[in-house]
Parts: structure tokens; sequence; C-alpha cells
């Protein structure tokens, strides 16, 4: 539906352009992208996307616009690894089948089916295989039928393009998509986030590790978190998954990194603060309502605060 979709993004462009104007007085009539800070004075397609959080692979729709530079980019760089990582993961504990090699010895055959879990199950890919190896591999099977096959040695060797740091930042990413389309540019345009900025654009390099957690049991449900207690994680926090990210709230930013960096990267992580929804469109909220950005710093500082 192209007309809904430019409508969309009409709308979410002027949304954009008055948010900017209301975070920064006398700024330029432009829609600044999040992720690079650069501004456009069009809606263009050809210039702004909808960008997808999570990525749409894995189940997620249109938040926001970001410029269609960065959206290609990150796309190629950050998301797929989204992706492969679900499908690892998946193959894994024996949830989704997947194409591979069956080796017994030297030989080989071309499979598809589970190989991980309770209930197995692998079928030759016709036309796949080199038929000799093909046929060495299942006489040797036909030769175990109705015996004892325990001592029998397979390997199953498949490949999926997974880079799991990579997969880490573009969850960081998510994260910050989130906090981006709720709190405006009130809370995007502070220079204390390009270490943050930087990492998605060099994703290959470990700028700011410190502000990815990762927690022993899997999150039930996915949140935001404005955080007062403890003093060390006083912070804006998303949970995601099997992590949580961590960026500078509005008290104690000068310190913020160097308090990540003395916590250690995986463990339980018990925090109070004001519990804040997971926004399904762009509501930049401290734009429009800077008094919800004073009362955030309030309550990070301890002075007003909310258990969660």
């Amino acid at each position: 539906m192209p007309e809904a979709t430019d409508y969309r993004r009409r709308q979410w462009f002027d949304l954009g352009v008055r948010a900017l104007v209301a975070a920064r007085p006398g700024a330029p009539n432009v829609y600044c992208c999040p992720l690079c800070i650069r501004g456009s004075d069009t809606a263009h397609p050809s210039v702004l996307s909808l960008e997808d959080v999570p990525p749409k692979s894995v189940g997620g729709k249109p938040l926001l616009l970001t410029c269609r530079q960065c959206n290609n980019r990150h796309g190629s760089d950050l998301d797929s690894h989204i992706k492969a990582g679900r499908d690892l993961r998946d193959i894994v504990e024996g949830k989704r089948e997947t194409w591979g090699r069956l080796r017994v010895g030297e030989n080989r055959m071309t499979v598809k089916g589970t190989v991980f879990g309770e209930d197995n199950a692998l079928e030759e890919i016709a036309g796949k295989s080199n038929p000799p190896e093909r046929d060495a591999v299942q006489s040797h099977l036909e030769s175990l039928a109705g015996k004892d096959a325990s001592g029998g040695e397979f390997h199953f060797e498949f490949s999926i393009k997974h880079n799991e740091w990579r997969e880490r930042v573009a969850w960081l990413r998510v994260a910050y998509l989130y906090l981006s389309a709720l709190l405006g540019y009130t809370f995007v345009l502070r220079t204390v986030l390009n270490p943050i900025r930087d990492q998605f654009r060099r994703p290959d390099e470990k700028l700011v590790p410190q502000v990815i957690k990762t927690m022993i049991d899997p999150i039930p449900e996915d949140c935001i978190v404005s955080i007062s207690r403890p003093a060390e994680l006083v912070s804006f926090a998303v949970k995601l998954r099997r992590w949580m990210f961590f960026f500078p709230g509005f008290v104690d930013t000068d310190s913020f990194y160097s308090r990540l960096s003395e916590l250690p990267e995986k463990g339980e992580l018990s925090v109070s603060g004001k519990r804040l929804d997971i926004p399904t469109e762009p509501k930049f909220l401290c734009d429009f309502h800077p008094e919800l950005a004073r009362y955030l710093a309030l309550q990070q500082s301890g002075e007003s605060r909310d258990v969660v």
C-alpha cells in the first residue's frame, strides 16, 4: 500500500520537524535522523525511510523515520545478524530445520532437517550431493540398520553468517531507536551519546562494550526503565531478550561510561526506577512535554522514583 506508506512517512516527517523545533528553538525546519544527526527538508522515500524496529525479519514493525543511508548500511552491517542469531539459536534448540552436510568418514551427503534436540530427522536433498559420496554414506547407514550404532561417528556441518558482537550492537541500535522514538531529540541531541552512535558506524570495534550487559536468564518482557537506584546504574536501560542496554540518563552523564565499565559484563542486575512503555510509533515526549524531562531528571537523582 504505497499511498498509506507515503502518508505515514509525511505524518512522521512533520511530527519530527515540530519536535526538533520544540527541543531546539530556532532549529531549521528539517527532520533530523536520530542515527547520524543529519537533517532533511523532504520526506521523499529516496531520502527518508520507515525504520522497522526491530528488523522486519524478526517481526518488527515501522517505528520512526531514519535516513535511507543509515537504514541501508545498518541493515546489511547489523540487522542481518539479529536474524542470523535468532536462526542459529532455533537450530541449536531443535526448533528449526536447516540445510547441511552429513559426513561419515570422508564421504558427505547434503541433507535437510533438525539435528539438535530430542526428535532429530534428516532427509536427503535430491541432486545436491556427489553421487558416489552419497551412495557411500547411504550404504554405511544401511549397514547399521537393526544394529547397535552407539559407537558410530557422524558429523553434521552447516554454516550461517553470524557475528555475535554485531548482533549485540544491532540490538543496542534497536534499544537506541526505542528511546529516540519515545523521548525525542531532547534525548538524542546530546554529545554524550556520540560514542554509542560511533559504535553503529564502526560495528566491528568494541567502542562501548560496557553499555551492553548479558542477563543470566532471558528477560520475559521487553521494557524501558529510567533507573534511579543503584547509584552506579543511574541511566536509561532497555531490556531486550537476553540483554540489558544502558544509555546516559538526564543526570550524572559525565561519569556514565566509567560507571558502567566497573560492572561485570554478565550477571543479574537489580534496579529500581520508573518503567516506561516500549513505543510503537514516534512520540518525542520530552520535546513536546519538557516537564517530563525535568521529572525524569528528578526521578533519576532519587528525589522522585517508582520501584519496578
